[in-house]
Parts: C-alpha cells; sequence; structure tokens
C-alpha cells in the first residue's frame, strides 16, 4: 500500500513537472515588444526576465481549444495551493500596498472583478481589463484561429503599476508544435515573465529576492500544468 501511494505520489502532474519544466532567463522578444510590455512600462526601463518551458504529449490535453487550456492554467496558477498565501494576503487588504494599475490602459466596460478563486473560469478567459484579487490585470489576449509554431496563443497578466517602483507582467503562452515523422504531436506551455522599476531606470528590488522567484516561479507553473491535465 506504501509503495503504490509513493508511486501515485511520485507520478503528480504538479511534481512531474517541478521535474521537467526548464527554467531560463531569457523570454521571446516579441513579449518584450508588446502592447502589455508598453503599458507596463512606459518608459521602456531595463527590464529583468525569465520564462518556465514544458513540453507535453498532445494526448494530454485532447480536446480542449487553446482557450481552453489557457483558462486552466490560469485557473491552477492564481486558484492552486501555490498562489494560496498570497491570495489570502491581497483579499485581505494587501493590494493597497501595489494595487494593479497603468495609466495607459483603459479598463473596457465588460471587465470584472474576481476576488474568489472559485470564480475563475475553467473553460474561458475573462474579458480584458478584468483584475484578479486587486493586484493582477488581464492586458491582452490572443487565441489562434490556426494554432500553430508560427501563431502561438497567449494571455497577459499584469501586475503593480507604471506609477509604482516596481511592476511587471506574466505571458502565459501555449504552442501547437510541428509532428514529427512517426512521433506524436507536442505542445510546449510557457510561463514568460518581465519585471521592472518603472519610475528610476534601475532594476526592480525584486532582484534581491531572486533565488526564491526561481522556485515560486516554477511551482506557479506546475501548479498550473496540474490544473491543465486534471481537468
Amino acid at each position: 500500500m506504501a509503495t503504490n501511494l509513493s508511486e501515485a505520489f511520485s507520478r503528480s502532474p504538479f511534481l512531474l513537472s517541478l521535474r521537467q519544466s526548464l527554467y531560463s532567463l531569457p523570454v521571446r522578444p516579441e513579449f518584450l515588444a508588446s502592447s502589455s510590455f508598453k503599458f507596463v512600462n512606459p518608459r521602456s526601463h531595463v527590464t529583468n526576465t525569465d520564462k518556465v518551458v514544458q513540453v507535453l504529449p498532445a494526448s494530454a490535453i485532447a480536446g480542449l481549444s487553446d482557450e481552453n487550456v489557457l483558462a486552466l492554467f490560469s485557473t491552477g496558477f492564481f486558484g492552486g495551493f501555490i498562489f494560496g498565501f498570497e491570495r489570502f494576503i491581497l483579499r485581505i487588504g494587501g493590494y493597497n500596498i501595489l494595487p494593479s494599475r497603468y495609466t495607459g490602459f483603459e479598463r473596457p466596460s465588460d471587465a470584472v472583478t474576481i476576488w474568489n478563486k472559485s470564480d475563475i473560469p475553467t473553460t474561458h478567459l475573462l474579458p480584458n481589463g478584468s483584475n484578479l484579487f486587486g493586484s493582477f490585470t488581464m492586458l491582452d489576449k490572443y487565441i489562434a484561429t490556426n494554432p500553430s509554431e508560427q501563431d502561438a496563443s497567449y494571455v497577459d497578466y499584469g501586475f503593480g503599476s507604471d506609477e509604482s517602483i516596481f511592476a511587471g507582467c506574466h505571458r502565459f503562452q501555449i504552442t501547437r508544435l510541428p509532428t514529427q515523422s512517426g512521433a506524436e504531436s507536442q505542445v510546449q506551455m510557457e510561463l514568460l515573465h518581465f519585471r521592472c522599476n518603472p519610475q528610476k531606470n534601475k532594476p526592480s528590488i525584486a532582484e534581491y529576492i531572486e533565488r526564491f522567484h526561481y522556485v515560486y516561479a516554477k511551482a506557479l507553473f506546475a501548479n498550473g500544468i496540474q490544473y491543465v491535465i486534471t481537468r
């Protein structure tokens, strides 16, 4: 019995993702030329970047559209147990320390505000401008009509403010990779991230906790993958 439990635990999507995902510093150049980047960092100050990537067999997301996958990943990222403590702090007023707002971004009329993880949709993405827990704003989303390696789907969540000394953005992206002869189709999931000091052209305060950020990013990513795989 103990052996069976151990095997089941070792095969959990969360732990498998922690082992199989790859962390590196460069991000896709188009992310740093996006409208989200311009909202968060309008003065083009120095940025720090990183990403977490994992390749999955297409069978792992069988029957799901790109939007379904990004919605599930968003739910796992913001509604999973790893984000739990941060979610609690934000809900009791922590968002007042670093609210999410951008002077160049006009919030659409259909945007919503989410305070409970159960309200994060798992089948579709929220409208642009929607806010999660006071500190994250959906700045942009794109769903490819014919998903491919050249046409990937993504959603951007900005945090912080261009009027503060700390801000940044998370991009969740899914790329349908080309099928190799005789091999199963694959998809690539990515968590792309940049952070900056919008007020002064110098690194953000987050650089003092670089090691913690690495561990936290990997764990949040794994929670997102877990929700996609165990839908």
